[in-house]
């Protein structure tokens, strides 16, 4: 354990008791954009994708109507969320057109095994290359810029008929739990516009919380994918490490280590879509190892939980709403006979902060927002950090405090202790591997709470250690939404596979959505 980050972490815990109370006088008593956001009014709306694909396929309903039904749905509900960076609405509908005359004139059959989500539309995360399409990451400096290409994975779902709609919000760099930038402003979650949307797949989260999109494309290195599903109410899957393409992300490291760190991965409102999203985002090479069309029961699979990662003064507590709802996840599947144990042979994980933050700093080449060469002359941290809060820097306050913790790593973790650390990741990811191995689960919390308030993020860094261990490791993670908590908000908690295992985690998935509910708007 180290001292000055405990230190820090207790003193970020002393800052938002502080800041609470001014943080409840200006966002908790804002609520009337979330109190009139629109219901849902169209059935074609709660039709998960694959089965709205084999819908248009069977001519049941045309391709061009789900595209209007969804443009006019982001229509309404974008002013009470600001999640759309830039729309392609009217490419979208020629190709649903196009989409529709390929089903006049061909079999299902055909179009099955050569398009399986022919006319489906999708979102994509601003910071994932959609050609045409702003590409700016939520900086300043990078205002106006296109993407000049679709990323691999875009192509592949292009390529198996799906319609990319728009790109959606995130923060600077991407570098935030807060969905929030001086280009774009603010992404507003869709159960109460007090609260964020999370990040860094904020839009993506939003879009598909409120209804908006059948399904999203996010990015995860530190939770990116599974904090804001957990506090939109979603699912969201964060893939085995290198199982689908980086290219064309922003931003991006020469680091060998941040492309098994960064995953990209689907966002969805229903469990059903993951085998299918997921095999058709992985590189071919990999779909063999995933096995995502081969049978798999859950009686098979073998249950392992735990409710927080160990008691500490400094850190933040699991609010016990998540603990009851993944004990009951826990019930349910003991009442079926399944083996469920409790996770206590993994140690204590009160260190996975320090593992993550030794880990991750580790690395060389990690995106520096101060570094980009199109600001007029090089910037000052501290005078940027200060001038932020005062509204006046051209940099966000969440980018520039990510950059901070970035320029006083070898203080958070001492220089001498970072082998150590490294070391006991390393122990513990093979003590998971052991145990897991090709049939096991290990439940565990998302976030140690429900959606913040609006600026304070900040203060509950220490949350990372719930989601940026696993991306360390390469291990695959699905959130899985499990109701809402007394104040409205979505919660949940991860379901957490061996590499290559993400099937497991669909499967668990899957059932739980069908006992305890899932996405509810």
């Amino acid at each position: 354990m180290e001292l000055f980050l405990r230190a820090y972490t207790l003193l970020n815990k002393l800052v938002n008791f502080l800041l609470t109370p001014f943080l409840i006088l200006i966002f908790d008593f804002n609520k009337s954009k979330t109190e009139s956001l629109p219901n849902i009014d169209n059935p074609i709306l709660e039709i998960c994708a694959v089965d709205l694909a084999e819908k248009i396929r069977n001519k049941e309903i045309s391709s061009e109507k789900v595209v209007y039904e969804y443009i006019n749905r982001i229509k309404k509900i974008e002013p009470f969320i600001n999640a759309v960076i830039e729309d392609r609405f009217e490419d979208a509908i020629n190709d649903a057109k196009r989409a529709d005359k390929v089903i006049a004139e061909t079999s299902p059959i055909y179009v099955v095994r050569n398009f399986p989500l022919l006319g489906v539309p999708f979102t994509v995360k601003e910071s994932i290359g959609l050609k045409g399409c702003s590409y700016v990451g939520g900086s300043i400096a990078r205002i106006g810029t296109k993407a000049t290409r679709d990323a691999v994975v875009v192509q592949k779902l292009k390529s198996a008929g799906a319609i990319p709609l728009l790109v959606s919000n995130t923060p600077e760099y991407c570098t935030s739990w807060e969905c929030n930038n001086l280009v774009f402003g603010r992404t507003l979650n869709p159960y109460n516009s007090g609260r964020t949307s999370g990040g860094s797949s904020g839009g993506e989260g939003a879009l598909n919380g409120a209804g908006a999109t059948v399904f999203g494309i996010g990015s995860d290195v530190a939770g990116s994918i599974r904090v804001p599903s957990m506090f939109n109410g979603i699912f969201g899957h964060k893939p085995t490490a290198g199982l689908v393409s980086l290219d064309s992300h922003f931003p991006s490291s020469s680091d060998k280590n941040f492309n098994n760190y960064l995953t990209i991965g689907p966002m969805c409102r229903y469990a059903k879509d993951l085998p299918t999203l997921m095999y058709l985002m992985a590189e071919e090479e990999f779909q063999p190892l995933l096995r995502l069309d081969q049978p798999l029961h859950t009686k098979d699979i073998k249950i392992y939980y735990l409710t927080s990662a160990g008691f500490s003064f400094c850190l933040w507590n699991v609010e016990h709403s998540i603990q009851v709802k993944l004990l009951e996840a826990v019930s349910h599947f003991k009442s079926n006979g399944l083996h469920c144990e409790q996770g206590d042979f993994f140690c204590d994980l009160t260190e996975t902060l320090e593992i993550s933050i030794a880990t991750f700093f580790d690395m060389e080449d990690i995106p520096d927002l101060l570094s980009n060469t199109k600001m007029s002359k090089p910037k000052d941290l501290l005078s940027e950090l200060g001038k932020s809060i005062i509204g006046r820097s051209e940099y966000s306050f969440y980018g520039l405090f990510f950059r901070a913790l970035h320029a006083t790593k070898n203080i958070l973790i001492r220089p001498s202790k970072k082998d150590y650390y490294i070391n006991r990741g390393i122990e513990l990811k093979q003590k998971m591997l052991d145990k897991l191995g090709t049939d096991g689960v290990l439940f565990y919390p998302t976030f140690p709470q429900a959606a913040m308030r609006h600026c304070e993020s900040p203060t509950k860094m220490s949350g990372v250690m719930y989601t940026m261990f696993f991306n360390l490791m390469g291990f695959p993670s699905t959130h899985v939404p499990m109701g809402k908590d007394a104040n409205g908000l979505p919660i949940g908690f991860q379901v957490i596979a061996a590499p290559y295992q993400d099937r497991n985690c669909f499967a668990i998935a899957r059932e739980l959505e069908a006992a305890f509910g899932g996405w509810k708007l």
